[in-house]
């Protein structure tokens, strides 16, 4: 979708601002375009959008049913949302005139440019005109610029310089609930106040500074507030602008605010400080040290925290494990089961106690604290990690019927990473204790039952140690499985509205647009043809907007068993589609840098991000093969290549920085994959340590034995995805080593 809210070409961005990532799909909001700054200087939340594709040329596309004319126009359309992209408006209203929209099944998009390129042209008249003609159709198109009608005609009120009715209009669009989403609330903010004056103005600039403590127009609005002899902002209000800075994922900028509260103040204001301090390093992930003894300070002075006391209590204590002080945090973690046993926290309390023991290897003393976590809460969302590590406590001490008592109930939950889980650890039971034949039922099922997962992998192996090889699909010779999926487009459905709105915005080379368009009707496209011939046309045209994530997601979703067959005719198409080689190109290109095997870089790229070149993660990991910011520097210096902030947006740049890293990183354990991948979720220290420690044991329980949960399943997952992907384009059968080199590279690559 289209930004927002025009802004004043004399904005200054803030001054301590974190740099928003740039991003090259969504288009610059309504502003000046050489010389206004963005608006909202927080980092932007993930966007799920397509890369842009190249335009399509309309003779060559199966479904141009356009007459010449419309298909000229089309690329004329291109032309100008690309000019206007570029900041070229004089190119872009060229490209406009030449256009006769009335005709185009994507008029909005027309009418929407239209009017940006008056407003920005300082034309609000003209734009007017476009914006309501725009309010007449898009209704009825499933416009995407429905919901921005009513903020781009406040816009052109503000322009033609009747700021009372636009402040009216902005008041308006403010109330609705999908503000955030639909405009730019702070923009909205400052223009409403510069229409009061007293007391009235004042309580509107500080809303804004409270509110959106990030926002460029926040410094015009402290002047304001200066000029109008407003006092400072309180103490209490210091604390509510480092929340929205936190909410903006603004850490440091959040903490310098908090220290400006000072330490003179009231007990009340200085537990609130302490509190969102506490909060807001523990988010950081730095400090935990300070964050435990900030969030259980005031998590131990009953009554002032109200319903926040068990988060913070909780927090604290897991603050303290995160500072390498187990011991202390068990103790809280029994605190908080005594203190608030029917909340969330008690429960994750009382399994984080016994798989704190677990995780140092105290498996003895693991088991009372996972029996309680089972007795206390047996439908908490810990019961299948209860089981689990109670369960493989009992297996490392080798107390075998109580390993298998709980391994059985165990394997009788759903899921390939649970089920798959508790059949594979039976049968290596049942090996253990010299029952054969029962650990190759136990082995074959598992193959059977979950083919390819990591679960099925090692079950192979140990079946091929034990002399019987089965194939990857089980015992039983396997067919193809999954519903229909028609092997050529129904070229016929490209009359459906939604079809015809998507093929003249790919072919002017708008594939994020496609993309989205696609994204928001696909249910109801699904609902009103055959269903295999419509996957053929969705899966179709998203690969032609060049958007891999959403048929990742739909083949996942809507293959029903196909996934677990043999990929063949209609099955091996929903594997192309949930397996695909996005990016081919580019990953051809680089994948050498780092001597990469062939699938690794995609079966990395479907974990990290589902091929979604826009992603972004909590922890600032971005793009295709989510890398953050300072490896990449470090990376980009190895390749002689400049780094800028936002480049890992570009798929190119974040495939070429991330093969060389992520191959090196596999080649400094030895190419084997599990851990190699685990590396690049972690780091290497970490994967160094662990073989140091358990590198004789053998690659199940290796496995199974690191103390990160996330890197854990992330080994499994990777290796899953790098099997099926030797499988389906190599042909190849991929073979999980048991035995586990734990001899290192002892190189510089340590970050």
């Amino acid at each position: 979708m289209r930004p927002t809210l025009a802004r004043p070409a004399t904005v200054q961005p803030a001054q301590a601002q974190r740099p928003a990532p740039a991003r090259p799909a969504p288009r610059p909001a309504a502003a000046r375009p050489a010389q206004a700054q963005p608006a909202q200087a927080q980092r932007p939340a993930p966007a799920r959008r397509a890369p842009r594709s190249t335009a399509v040329d309309a003779a060559a596309h199966p479904a141009r049913a356009e007459s010449a004319g419309a298909a000229e126009a089309v690329r004329q359309l291109g032309d100008a949302f690309r000019a206007y992209d570029a900041g070229d408006l004089a190119t872009a209203r060229a490209r406009l005139a030449r256009i006769d929209d009335r005709g185009l099944a994507i008029r909005d998009y027309a009418l929407w440019l239209r009017g940006m390129v008056a407003l920005h042209g300082g034309d609000p008249a003209r734009a007017e005109s476009a914006f309501r003609e725009l309010a007449k159709i898009a209704p009825g198109t499933g416009s995407p610029f429905t919901r921005q009608v009513a903020w781009r005609l406040a816009d052109c009120a503000w322009e033609r310089g009747d700021r009372k009715a636009a402040a009216r209009a902005y008041e308006k669009v403010l109330a609705a609930r999908d503000a955030r989403e639909a405009g730019d609330v702070g923009t909205a903010m400052y223009r409403i106040a510069e229409t009061r004056t007293g007391p009235a103005a004042a309580a509107a600039y500080r809303a804004l500074a409270i509110e959106h403590p990030a926002h460029p127009l926040v410094i015009r609005a402290e002047q304001r507030l200066a000029e109008l002899g407003a006092p400072p902002l309180t103490a209490a209000e210091r604390i509510a602008r480092a929340q929205h800075l936190a909410d903006a994922h603004l850490w440091d900028e959040a903490v310098a605010e908090l220290a400006l509260v000072g330490s003179s103040v009231p007990a009340d204001v200085a537990r609130e400080r302490d509190y969102w301090l506490g909060e807001t390093l523990y988010k950081m992930r730095r400090r935990y040290g300070d964050v435990g003894a900030l969030l259980l300070g005031v998590a131990s002075r009953p009554g002032q925290l109200g319903d926040r006391a068990a988060e913070a209590m909780f927090h604290g204590a897991r603050a303290l494990s995160r500072a390498d002080r187990d011991d202390d945090a068990i103790a809280w973690y029994g605190k908080v089961v005594a203190a608030y046993p029917a909340t969330a926290y008690a429960q994750e309390a009382q399994f984080l106690s016994g798989w704190l023991e677990f995780n140092r290897g105290r498996f003895a003393q693991a088991i009372a604290p996972l029996t309680a976590s089972l007795q206390r809460y047996p439908r908490s969302k810990f019961v299948d990690d209860s089981l689990w590590f109670l369960a493989m406590s009992h297996y490392f001490l080798g107390h075998w019927p109580d390993a298998r008592a709980r391994l059985d109930q165990l394997a009788h939950r759903g899921g390939a990473l649970e089920g798959g889980k508790g059949s594979y650890w039976l049968a290596r039971v049942d090996e253990r204790l010299g029952d054969q034949a029962a650990a190759i039922a136990g082995y074959t099922r598992t193959v059977t039952r979950f083919p390819f997962s990591w679960y099925a992998l090692l079950a192979r192996a140990r079946l091929a140690g034990l002399g019987t090889g089965v194939p990857p699909f089980g015992a039983e010779a396997a067919a193809p499985r999954g519903p229909r999926l028609a092997a050529d487009v129904d070229e016929a459905l490209a009359g459906d509205p939604l079809i015809a709105r998507v093929d003249p915005l790919i072919a002017a080379g708008l594939g994020s647009e496609a993309g989205d368009e696609l994204a928001r009707s696909e249910r109801a496209f699904l609902a009103r043809h055959d269903r295999g011939a419509a996957f053929a046309m969705l899966l179709d045209r998203y690969r032609k907007a060049g958007n891999y994530f959403r048929p990742w997601m739909l083949a996942v979703s809507y293959s029903g068993s196909a996934l677990d067959g043999p990929p063949e005719s209609d099955a091996r198409r929903w594997w192309e589609n949930a397996y695909p080689r996005a990016y081919r190109d580019l990953i051809e290109r680089y994948q050498a840098l780092g001597d990469n095997p062939e699938g690794y870089l995609y079966s990395i790229m479907r974990k990290e991000s589902g091929f979604n070149p826009h992603d972004l993660s909590y922890a600032d990991a971005q793009g295709l093969l989510q890398m953050i910011p300072p490896t990449t520097l470090r990376v980009a210096k190895q390749l002689d290549i400049p780094y800028d902030p936002g480049r890992l947006y570009e798929p190119a740049y974040n495939i070429q920085t991330g093969s060389w890293y992520i191959g090196h990183l596999l080649q400094k354990f030895k190419r084997q994959i599990p851990i190699g991948s685990g590396s690049f979720n972690c780091g290497p220290r970490p994967v160094m340590k662990w073989l140091d420690q358990n590198g004789d044991r053998e690659i199940d329980e290796f496995v199974e034995l690191v103390p990160y949960s996330q890197t854990r399943e992330y080994m499994k997952k990777v290796t899953e995805n790098f099997a099926r992907y030797q499988f389906l384009y190599e042909g190849k059968i991929y073979e999980q080593p048991l035995t586990i080199d734990k001899h290192y590279l002892d190189d510089r690559l340590t970050y």
